[in-house]
């Protein structure tokens, strides 16, 4: 069979999607909008992770069948899913909810970049870029693509620059006791 979009999933592993040519297809296993990710099944019934900033501003849904290339994560080495095109959840529920409580910022933007070795990074609102700090994060860490609520704030009286405070939707796990933050040097607070 071949549709517009190139060979049926049955007839191939790597197929054609609006022109563009895709590593993998797959169909979505699972989805927590909550946190943000999911795991997709490869047509050889290897799982792989996804996460929602992966998806083209729209939400993966249980039986999705999707396109995807595969990267490697440099930290777990197993294998996540990019640029995955098919996803039909909502563009608003790929915004995720975060592992904090529900935000009550009244600004809302996507992380543009984040260390966690540093503790900061950047979140993009309407345009332009707002500083971030993990001490303003109601729970989690922020990740890149990371759909965020916060306030915003002077970062530095009078200087004009502004860093978001009242940080909600972070998905990443929580660095409690990790960097130079509360208690400095040789503190073994945290987990």
């Amino acid at each position: 069979l071949k549709s517009k979009f190139g060979p049926s999933p049955e007839s191939s592993s790597s197929v054609l999607f609006a022109g563009i040519a895709m590593s993998v297809w797959g169909v979505v296993k699972s989805y927590n909008p909550l946190k943000g990710f999911g795991f997709l099944t490869q047509s050889d019934g290897q799982d792989v992770f996804v996460h929602v900033s992966a998806c083209n501003g729209m939400a993966p849904s249980a039986g999705d069948v999707v396109t995807y290339d595969v990267t490697m994560n440099d930290k777990t080495g197993k294998p996540n899913a990019s640029n995955v095109q098919g996803c039909t959840g909502s563009a608003e529920a790929a915004k995720g909810g975060g592992k904090g409580a529900a935000g009550t910022g009244t600004c809302a933007g996507t992380v543009k970049s984040y260390s966690g070795e540093k503790g900061w990074g950047f979140v993009e609102y309407n345009g332009q870029d707002i500083f971030l700090h993990i001490k303003n994060c109601n729970g989690g860490t922020p990740q890149s693509g990371d759909w965020l609520t916060f306030d915003v704030a002077d970062a530095v009286q009078g200087n004009g620059k502004l860093m978001a405070v009242n940080i909600s939707g972070c998905t990443g796990w929580s660095e409690k006791g990790k960097g130079k933050g509360k208690g400095g040097k040789g503190d073994k607070g945290g987990y």
